[in-house]
């Protein structure tokens, strides 16, 4: 996926400016896509000059905010994205590739990493558990913008729609603090027969 359609995605709620996309990709989207300053800014120029969003300059200096809206070419382009096929990222995991070869490391340094693992998906648990509620409740501040911008009638599925993502979220990493729970209780048992055996 490029971020361009993540981008034009958020300018489908309201129209705004880089910084504030920034901020958007840091806190809500980033569930989904990290994107960073340094590659926000230049993919929305890119837009700009394609005619996918236009662009205007708060501000009579020159140094105000530039605040960007879709155009009807960018929402014809995210809907055609919207309907494609999804196209999967080829599998990348460094951590289990790592696990693979430390078979020659000491038993500590192997749960050291299963531990980091599980605190990693843990912390990322409880953010999704609570923005989970924020959004069931209805007062998740980028649900609330979304749902000013669609017709009331639409209510139930825009949060659902919510709902339905970041639960995806929150299944992958119960998964995987499961995964490394097991993992440390197997290493556990697989020391201690070792260390029996000599």
């Amino acid at each position: 996926m490029s971020l361009r359609y993540a981008l034009l995605g958020f300018l489908t709620t309201e129209q705004a400016s880089g910084y504030r996309l920034t901020q958007e990709f840091g806190e809500s989207m980033g569930w989904f896509w990290y994107a960073s300053h340094s590659q926000i800014y230049p993919e929305l120029r890119r837009m700009e000059a394609e005619g996918l969003v236009t662009s205007e300059l708060d501000g009579d200096d020159g140094r105000g905010k530039r605040t960007y809206t879709i155009t009807d070419t960018g929402r014809g382009e995210f809907d055609r994205w919207l309907v494609e096929d999804a196209d999967y990222p080829p599998q990348r995991d460094a951590e289990r590739i790592r696990l693979v070869f430390l078979d020659q490391q000491h038993p500590d340094v192997i749960a050291k990493h299963l531990r980091a693992h599980r605190d990693h998906h843990q912390r990322l648990l409880d953010i999704y558990a609570d923005q989970l509620e924020q959004i069931r409740s209805g007062t998740f501040p980028r649900l609330r913008k979304r749902l000013a911008s669609q017709p009331p009638e639409s209510a139930e599925l825009v949060t659902g729609l919510k709902a339905l993502a970041l639960e995806g979220n929150a299944r992958r990493a119960r998964t995987e603090v499961e995964w490394a729970d097991q993992g440390l209780l197997w290493l556990t048992t697989c020391t201690t027969d070792e260390s029996r055996r000599h």
